[in-house]
C-alpha cells in the first residue's frame, strides 16, 4: 500500500505552527493565573501579549529558516 505523498505547504504550517505556540503560552500563563498577586493589570496584559508574540515569532522563525 502506497501512502499519498504530503504536499508541504510553508505558510499553512507556519500559521498552525504560530497559533499553537500561541496557544501553549497563553494556556500555561492562565493555568498559573491568580487574580490576588495581579497588582497592574495593564502590565500583565502587556507582558501576556509580548509573550505570545515571542511565541509565534520564535515559530514563524523556526518555520521559515527551515530548508524545504
Amino acid at each position: 500500500m502506497k501512502l499519498p505523498e504530503y504536499v508541504y505547504k510553508r505558510m499553512a504550517e507556519a500559521g498552525w505552527f504560530a497559533f499553537v505556540a500561541v496557544a501553549v503560552f497563553a494556556l500555561e500563563v492562565l493555568v498559573k493565573f491568580d487574580p490576588e498577586t495581579i497588582q497592574d493589570w495593564r502590565a500583565w496584559l502587556i507582558a501576556l501579549g509580548s509573550g505570545c508574540i515571542r511565541a509565534a515569532a520564535g515559530a514563524l522563525l523556526a518555520v521559515f529558516t527551515k530548508p524545504v
